[in-house]
């Protein structure tokens, strides 16, 4: 299981395990002054205006900075090492089943795309022991979920049975037709289906299940405690449904 919603990542909530720890860092430039000739190649480079160079005068803003090395690249005097500044840390624990892996951004960090991209090369060094790696994305439509997205086998869709929540759905899907993933739906807090039911028989697409509006599940939830238990046939009928679809 790899929580992959970096901002703000609960599904250890569910286990409590015991995670260690490690600091995720990101690329940034250092300036070496003595070969520097304040040219301004570099910031005129920099497509996130993360350098401000004047004649003596080098700065760099490193929460603008995307660790893309254009500064170091252009720069003819060598006058650019490289440097590094922690964005975030990336917890694991693989003693316990399922195991378990979160990345974790600092407060006010801005480089969420980074963090997802470091918990995946872990995830890829060690997915060979597991049958199944379960991705938690972000919520959204954004650069983080297309980062989570891009190159996994099966997605599945969590929508609510609202206004708001069928006009965000509508986006993810236009967003998955463009990277052209399949995908599978499970819609959330059920009442009616009035409008995105419609829409799925429409477009063809599977619903797996539906999980009621109830306030109970709710308040399991925010006990962290797992709402399977309670509803043991909606939810393991999403599992064999899948099952199913997998085969």
């Amino acid at each position: 299981m790899a929580d992959l919603d970096v901002e703000e990542p609960n599904g250890n909530l569910f286990f409590n395990y015991l995670l260690k720890y490690s600091e995720s860092y990101t690329y940034i430039p250092k300036l070496i002054k003595e070969n520097c000739a304040y040219c301004r190649e570099c910031a005129k480079k920099c497509m996130f205006k993360a350098l401000a160079v004047s004649k003596g005068f080098w700065m760099l803003f490193p929460e603008l900075c995307h660790g893309c090395r254009a500064c170091e690249y252009v720069c003819k005097f060598e006058a650019i090492a490289e440097d590094k500044r922690c964005i975030g840390k990336i917890g694991i624990n693989e003693v316990n089943n399922p195991s378990f892996i979160e990345g974790r951004l600092n407060v006010g960090e801005v480089l969420t795309t980074s963090l997802i991209k470091d918990v995946k090369k872990k995830i890829k060094r060690i997915e060979e022991k597991y049958e199944v790696v379960v991705m938690d994305a972000p919520p959204g439509t954004s650069c983080p979920v297309i980062e989570v997205v891009k190159d996994v086998d099966k997605v599945i869709v969590v929508a609510e049975d609202s206004p708001f929540g069928f006009y965000d759905f509508t986006l993810i899907h236009d967003l998955l037709s463009e990277l052209n993933k399949d995908y599978h739906l499970v819609i959330n807090k059920f009442k009616d289906g009035k409008e995105i039911i419609p829409f799925c028989d429409k477009e063809s697409i599977n619903v797996l299940a539906k999980i009621p509006l109830e306030k109970n599940i709710a308040y399991k939830y925010s006990k962290g405690e797992f709402a399977l238990d309670e509803y043991d046939e909606v939810f393991r009928d999403v599992y064999y449904k899948l099952i199913e679809v997998e085969s």
